[in-house]
């Protein structure tokens, strides 16, 4: 049986870096900062191949949080925001991380030889 063309698109892995697809998250953001919960829950409903092997991209995402410095863990405040865990942004100085992603353009960079 041949598959649709949006069928094959939805196993077929985007072509965003997981830094790419954090900073989409936290962008997306009304707050500009976001839980790991959140940035999972985006992903997954934003990019359907990633409902699946679910522990090895998340063990990624949180590599790559605890890795580059242009995210930060942001604490919760007292009495005013329910739930569990710290926020994720960028770190103050980071802007300049955006501008690689230029006009939303998140695609992976080729590598160079």
């Amino acid at each position: 049986p041949t598959c649709s063309s949006d069928e094959e698109k939805k196993f077929t892995r985007p072509a965003y870096s997981y830094i790419a697809l954090i900073a989409m998250a936290i962008q997306q953001s009304p707050s500009n900062k976001v839980t790991l919960s959140g940035i999972y829950d985006f992903i997954m409903k934003k990019f359907p191949y990633y409902r699946s092997n679910q522990r090895a991209w998340q063990n990624s995402i949180r590599h790559n949080l605890s890795l580059n410095s242009c995210f930060v863990k942001v604490p919760r405040t007292e009495g005013n925001e329910k739930g569990k865990g710290n926020y994720w942004s960028f770190a103050a100085g980071c802007e300049s991380m955006l501008d690689l992603f230029e006009n939303g353009n998140y695609r992976r960079r080729r590598r160079r030889r």
